[in-house]
């Protein structure tokens, strides 16, 4: 997906935040074709607001349809919490509402994969000129994180809450910024509640809150969250498919289990409340029951993007029962669904998870291999500027982890100035910096720096799972065992959803753990 952050925690982060959120959802119907691609040309010559005069601060939705304006708000509603496939298919009916609708084309083509995705963008800003200046600038931050200029849309964003201070959106962008990117909790909720004040009906802002509680720790906050989502759209098996995840990371099971059954008897029913069912099921380590969820949730899921993360999720549930082959299986033909789907975003993130396999698994010569094959690609498939970013970050972690604990300890010197460089280049960005810590501390690591190792990695994200496992292995290494065991127990009592990635984790720490021998320095 490109909302936003994408693959932060799939790729750009396995160190610095959680596995990717499955893009889980089919859409409620199928979704229609888009209008066909408006001309820069059209869109400034379409019809100028028939919408009425707005009060002072809020962000103007230029279009002579109130009801495509609805259908985009509602739109950003679902991006916001987690769910793009719906969002898709708003952002198509504004656009067939109204094609000259600038702000849907923008954000519709910001969430399509791809370089020519990225010049329908560009072409949308360009559009804007004359819009209101609110509006304008909303677009322009949408353009610049399409590029992967990720402090230039920050920038824009406050500059849109500084124009529409009374606008929920402006609020909410800010916000999940702050979470997000900066990794800045209280501001990030400060503004996502005063979105909720703005806005009673939207559940964007209640799912991010969500999300920052989960980050926090703080079940019961989760939960509360997820479950006021929940009771705002009671028939809807996407924000029931939330509840559940939340109830899966408060330990809640049967809890979390009931709530997936009962969605996935709603009336349309479609695949995430069978995604939330088989999370149960891999916590449970049933993991080939797990996969028949997952296969089944692919059948009835509409949307592409989601399809592909379903099969990414299944992927690595293979790699925590230690099927090295099962994986790379499930990863070539991921890789060959993209290719015929032409989603260049997928044909990479497919190499890259045969490269975090073969890392996980402690292969590392075949992991360096397959993040070359990875890094190589990402130069050459058509991506957009913030799916190459993202990409890249990915590969950096792939290549970092099996060049220092593999064979290739002068590579990894040069993996690291490049992490650095990202680190220097986005001083607002916490995963940026937290990656650039891990890499650092890996690199101590294998080169014997127990000591050095623990205190760069101590400066890792809460979510930076990878990160924590290696900092028990350099605290351990480091002769405080104390201070190794409590940074596992920490790690073993997630239990995040979504997030197959973390799952191997986990799985491989309790394995050792039972078995009684120390973690291997492979991982």
């Amino acid at each position: 997906m490109e909302w936003k952050l994408i693959r932060f925690c799939a790729v750009a982060a396995l160190v610095a935040c959680a596995h990717e959120k499955t893009v889980e959802a089919k859409q409620e119907q199928p979704a229609a074709p888009a209008a066909a691609p408006t001309s820069e040309a059209t869109l400034a010559s379409a019809p100028v607001a028939a919408e009425p005069a707005k009060p002072e601060g809020i962000i103007t939705i230029t279009t002579s349809s109130p009801e495509a304006a609805d259908a985009y708000v509602e739109a950003v509603d679902w991006l916001f919490a987690g769910h793009q496939d719906k969002a898709l298919v708003l952002l198509r009916k504004a656009l067939q509402l109204d094609p000259g609708l600038v702000l849907a084309k923008a954000l519709l083509y910001h969430n399509t994969p791809g370089a020519e995705a990225m010049q329908k963008v560009d072409e949308a800003a360009q559009a804007s000129a004359a819009l209101p200046e609110a509006e304008r600038t909303e677009i322009e931050s949408i353009a610049a994180v399409k590029h992967g200029d990720y402090e230039k849309s920050r920038e824009l964003e406050l500059k849109v809450l500084s124009l529409a201070p009374r606008d929920w959106r402006a609020h909410a962008y800010v916000g999940a910024t702050a979470f997000f990117l900066a990794h800045r909790t209280e501001e990030a909720a400060g503004h996502l509640r005063e979105a909720a004040s703005l806005n009673p009906k939207a559940i964007g802002p209640w799912s991010i809150l969500g999300a920052i509680a989960e980050d926090q720790g703080n079940k019961a906050e989760a939960v509360e969250a997820r479950r006021r989502v929940a009771e705002m759209r009671p028939d809807d098996p996407a924000a029931q498919a939330d509840y559940s995840y939340a109830l899966i990371f408060a330990g809640k099971l049967a809890e979390a289990e009931e709530v997936a059954r009962r969605a996935a008897a709603l009336p349309r029913a479609d695949a995430k409340p069978l995604a939330a069912l088989a999370n149960v099921e891999f916590y449970q380590s049933l993991f080939a029951k797990g996969r028949e969820n997952v296969a089944k949730a692919r059948s009835l899921s509409t949307d592409e993007n989601e399809r592909f993360g379903l099969e990414e999720f299944a992927l690595f549930t293979h790699v925590a029962e230690g099927k090295y082959r099962a994986a790379l299986e499930a990863a070539f033909a991921l890789e060959t669904a993209a290719r015929a789907a032409k989603n260049p975003n997928t044909v990479v993130g497919a190499v890259l998870d045969r490269a975090f396999a073969a890392a996980l698994l402690g292969k590392h010569a075949e992991g360096q291999r397959y993040a070359a094959e990875a890094w190589a690609l990402s130069e050459s498939e058509p991506l957009s500027g913030i799916g190459r970013k993202g990409l890249q970050r990915g590969i950096l972690v792939a290549r970092m982890w099996t060049q220092a604990l593999g064979k290739g300890k002068a590579d990894a010197e040069k993996t690291l100035a490049l992490m650095e460089k990202d680190e220097a280049d986005s001083p607002n960005d916490a995963y940026a910096q937290s990656a650039a810590a891990w890499g650092r501390g890996v690199l101590k690591l294998a080169k014997g720096d127990a000591a050095g190792a623990a205190q760069e990695m101590s400066k890792c994200m809460p979510s930076a799972d990878l990160c924590h496992v290696h900092l028990a292995l350099a605290q351990e290494k480091a002769g405080d065992k104390a201070a190794a065991r409590a940074t596992r127990a920490s790690l073993v009592s997630q239990q995040r959803t979504q997030d197959s990635f973390y799952l191997v984790l986990r799985q491989q720490l309790l394995k050792k753990a039972s078995d009684k021998v120390p973690v291997s320095s492979n991982m």
